[in-house]
């Protein structure tokens, strides 16, 4: 998409990174401007009139102004975000107008989040600017509008977006990844994660089929093969340090799940991704894939 900078000025914009503790809430308010809000950590129940929004690491916020909104911090993590406010002055001509932006995007497209960061960093090293009435750039303006076009009219055809999953799935993702991360061969139940999502397990179970097409644990194996094929064709560990990165103590058995699943044993996959040859195909969508720790 095209943006005319003639066509969008800012009064101002600012914006930072705020913690808060498990539990802490943000009063009701009403919104005098426009604020773009990036979930980084922890699960917030976002209130917006009489609408309860989940919203999880990762996910947006687009407030415009009039929203009378309320947040609820994570109760069992402390919770971190980075936010940017703004009001125009001309408005961007080009996106339908602010009444017809979506509010939460629960699977924002994945430029959005490091061009949030980078605006953010602009903010932050301008000089000579008193808070909170920071006057915008030319620079800082045409990030703004492109930043808004990702975010209100995402890019189509450029290959397959993931499911827009609902809140309380992406709750259960963030457990699965946080242990595939830090201990991979921890056990995880559907107890803990109906817990984590404030849910029966019976409806955890029946959100996850309806969004990925798997029950919650059969996903988290599933996340743990996803992660074993990046592992494969981008690093030079052992099937025996894959297997047990990925939570598996026994690598035989590692192997005969990975080959059941992608009809050939690692090594064999491990050959083709050398040979430039394309994977194959994920059963998850790859933007949750767990990250890759080196």
């Amino acid at each position: 998409m095209a943006f005319s900078l003639a066509r969008l000025r800012l009064r101002y914009l600012y914006g930072t990174v705020v913690s808060y503790r498990p539990g802490d809430e943000l009063p009701p308010r009403v919104l005098e401007d426009y604020e773009i809000v990036l979930m980084l950590e922890g699960t917030a129940s976002y209130h917006l009139g009489s609408e309860m929004h989940k919203v999880p690491p990762g996910a947006i916020i687009l407030a415009r102004p009039g929203f009378r909104e309320k947040y609820a911090w994570d109760r069992q993590r402390p919770t971190r975000h980075a936010y940017l406010h703004f009001d125009f002055a001309v408005p961007p001509r080009e996106l339908p107008p602010p009444a017809r932006w979506p509010m939460v995007i629960s699977n924002p497209d994945p430029v959005a989040a490091p061009m949030m960061r980078h605006l953010l960093g602009r903010v932050a090293s301008r000089k000579g600017a008193s808070w909170p009435s920071l006057r915008a750039g030319a620079a800082e303006e045409a990030f703004l509008a492109v930043l808004l076009g990702v975010l209100v009219e995402p890019a189509r055809g450029i290959g397959p977006r993931g499911p827009e999953l609902p809140g309380q799935v992406h709750a259960g993702l963030a457990v699965m990844r946080d242990v595939l991360e830090t201990d991979p061969c921890r056990r995880v139940s559907l107890d803990e994660l109906a817990e984590r999502a404030s849910v029966t397990g019976k409806h955890l179970c029946r959100l996850f089929r309806g969004s990925l097409g798997y029950p919650p644990l059969a996903t988290f194996r599933l996340l743990k093969m996803q992660l074993a094929m990046a592992l494969l064709g981008r690093s030079n560990l052992s099937v025996k340090e894959i297997a047990e990165r990925c939570g598996f103590d026994n690598p035989l058995y590692f192997t005969r799940i990975f080959t059941r699943l992608y009809q050939a044993p690692p090594t064999a996959i491990r050959t083709r991704l050398r040979r430039g040859q394309a994977p194959p195909r994920n059963p998850l969508p790859p933007e949750i894939t767990p990250r890759v720790h080196w």
